[in-house]
């Protein structure tokens, strides 16, 4: 019988965890924070179609369907300038549209609150709220994992789905520590009552100098309670009215200098602010609604490579070991093709060899989405 404890309770670790409840593979979910609403998770995700097959393949279907109808309905997207003159030029070549109403082609944009409701549910009874791991020590067929709080607990294998800044992969990989690439990510969301006509209509990328702008409607079908009740009658969803969501991703020096840990919202928001100036009335008026408390910041830190070690009873996916820039689009849906994998060759064989296949299948695609990452991340660092 196999035993298995998931670090971390993102998307990463949850998708990973509804593929072991489909497997029947016993499992907990360890989550650092006290709780699923404690602090802010962001805002919009792109979920491309490694992610949705990813989410078909270890969610329950009427669980995946809610997820679908969840997703915002969004029109096509428009490349401008500052001043939003067109920039057709600007439309990267592995751009893909968002998926229109009943389409089964195209990215879908998810609110990450709600993706991970969808993700939690059924789960409640494994997942160990505010149990933050600190370090590990292998024992024989198994791992000992230690909590802040002393205490030691065993499994056959242990995930690390922690994020960036994993304690276990610090102590077992310190050489992976994901690196500051001199960018910044400053993102909100505002109401979109009031907001430009035209910026409401589908997606708007910005090109400006040393930094891009990515403005997004999210307008969904229905109230979350009433596609809840379609779809998955159990699952209980956050509210979440329509918004418009805007990430500025640039160089530390176009974006008002480094960013530091204890900058709070009033800060950020003179940043955005100071960055308003000389854009577009549209652009400058939406980023001025933003409420100092919706602005969200942080350098950009990613991994140079996946590197090499002998396979185990520990293992890691998703930003723990391959952290990405935003700029690709693909940190997310990389961490849940993650834990699909890992989800499925758990359950074709025994741990030792499940976990050799997966270390290998998941460092290949880690590589791969961050060759595209470190692309588009020069693409929208470019200067004009």
């Amino acid at each position: 019988m196999k035993s298995v404890i998931i670090v971390g309770a993102g998307i990463g670790g949850l998708c990973l965890a509804q593929g072991l409840a489909k497997a029947g593979i016993g499992f907990e979910v360890w989550e650092a924070d006290a709780g699923p609403q404690v602090r802010g998770q962001g805002y919009r995700l792109r979920i491309d179609a490694m992610g949705q097959r990813a989410l078909r393949q270890c969610l329950p279907p009427d669980l995946f369907e809610l997820f679908r109808a969840s997703c915002a309905v969004s029109g096509p997207a428009r490349f401008v300038d500052p001043q939003l003159n067109p920039l057709p030029g600007r439309r990267p070549e592995n751009w893909r549209e968002n998926a229109g109403a009943g389409e089964a082609d195209g990215d879908l944009s998810a609110d990450r609150q709600v993706l991970r409701d969808i993700l939690s549910h059924g789960l409640a009874p494994r997942i160990r709220w505010g149990r933050r791991a600190k370090g590990f020590e292998r024992e024989g067929d198994g791992v000992a994992l230690h909590c802040v709080d002393g205490h030691a607990h065993r499994a056959n294998l242990v995930v690390a789905a922690d994020g960036l800044n994993s304690p276990l992969r610090r102590q077992w990989l310190p050489k992976a520590e994901p690196e500051a690439i001199g960018a910044l990510n400053l993102y909100g969301k505002v109401s979109p009552a009031g907001v430009d006509p035209a910026l409401l209509a589908g997606p708007t990328i910005v090109f400006a100098d040393g930094w891009t702008l990515v403005i997004e409607p999210m307008r969904f079908g229905a109230e979350m309670s009433e596609l809840a009740a379609r779809h998955a009658p159990d699952c209980r969803l956050s509210p979440t009215g329509d918004y418009v969501y805007w990430a500025m991703f640039g160089r530390e020096a176009s974006l008002g200098g480094s960013l530091s840990a204890e900058e709070d919202a009033a800060g950020l928001r003179r940043r955005i602010e100071a960055m308003s100036s000389g854009l577009h009335p549209s652009l400058s008026d939406l980023l001025r609604r933003t409420a100092p408390e919706a602005v969200m910041g942080r350098p950009v830190r990613m991994a140079a490579g996946v590197p090499s070690w002998q396979p185990g009873r520990l293992t890691v996916l998703g930003d723990a070991i391959h952290a990405m820039s935003p700029a690709g689009g693909v940190g997310a849906n990389t961490a849940l093709a993650d834990a699909a994998m890992l989800a499925a060759c758990l359950a074709d064989g025994g741990i030792a060899q499940a976990v050799a296949r997966y270390e290998a299948d998941m460092r290949s695609r880690a590589e791969q989405a961050l060759a595209a990452t470190r692309a588009g991340t020069e693409r929208l660092l470019r200067r004009l």
